[in-house]
C-alpha cells in the first residue's frame, strides 16, 4: 500500500504544469562598447612565466595583439557582443545585421544544393548500367569529375527540369 501511495504522489508531481527553462539573459551590445579585453588576462598571466625575449613570450604577445585587433574589428563592423565580450549571431528585425545571417545562410543552401544536385546527377548517370549499386559504392571518379562542374548552375538546371516535368518521376515509375 505504501508503494502505491508513493507511486501516486510521484506521478502527481510529474503531472504539474512544467516550467519552461529560460536561458540566462544576455544583454547584446555593440562590440565596440563591450569589454573585449576580458579574453587577454589569462594570456597576460601566462606571459609572466617566460623571459621577456623568449620565443614563448613573443608568441603569447603576438596572440594578445591579434586578439585585441580582432575585438577592434568586431567593433568596426558593428557586430553585437554578449556579456562575455564575444560576438553573437542575433537574428532580429534589425536590417543592419541581416548580412550576418542571410549571406552565410544563402551560401549554405547553395553549396548543399550543389552537393545534392551532383549526387543526384551521378546516380542518374550510373542507373542505366548493369550493376548500378556497385557504381554507387565504388565511385567512378572520372565520371564524377565531369559532373561536379555542371553542378555550379544547379538552380537553373533544377528550374529547367521542374518546368519540363523531369524533376520528379511518376508514382508508377517508383519500385517499392
Amino acid at each position: 500500500m505504501a508503494a502505491l501511495t508513493a507511486s501516486i504522489a510521484t506521478s502527481s508531481a510529474f503531472a504539474a504544469k512544467p516550467r519552461l527553462a529560460r536561458p540566462p539573459a544576455r544583454l547584446s551590445v555593440s562590440c565596440s562598447a563591450s569589454n573585449g579585453d576580458n579574453n587577454t588576462p589569462s594570456l597576460s598571466a601566462s606571459i609572466k612565466k617566460y623571459a621577456p625575449d623568449s620565443a614563448p613570450a613573443l608568441a603569447i604577445q603576438a596572440t594578445i595583439e591579434k586578439t585585441k585587433r580582432r575585438f577592434e574589428n568586431y567593433g568596426k563592423f558593428g557586430l553585437l557582443c554578449g556579456s562575455d565580450g564575444l560576438p553573437h549571431l542575433i537574428v532580429s528585425g534589425d536590417q543592419r545585421h541581416w548580412g550576418e545571417f542571410i549571406t552565410p545562410g544563402v551560401l549554405f543552401l547553395y553549396i548543399a544544393g550543389w552537393i545534392g544536385w551532383v549526387g543526384r546527377s551521378y546516380l542518374i548517370a550510373v542507373s542505366g548500367e548493369k550493376k548500378p549499386a556497385m557504381r554507387e559504392i565504388i565511385i567512378d571518379v572520372e565520371l564524377a569529375a565531369r559532373i561536379i562542374p555542371r553542378g555550379f548552375i544547379w538552380p537553373v538546371a533544377a528550374y529547367r527540369e521542374l518546368i519540363n516535368g523531369d524533376l520528379v518521376v511518376d508514382d508508377a515509375d517508383i519500385g517499392y
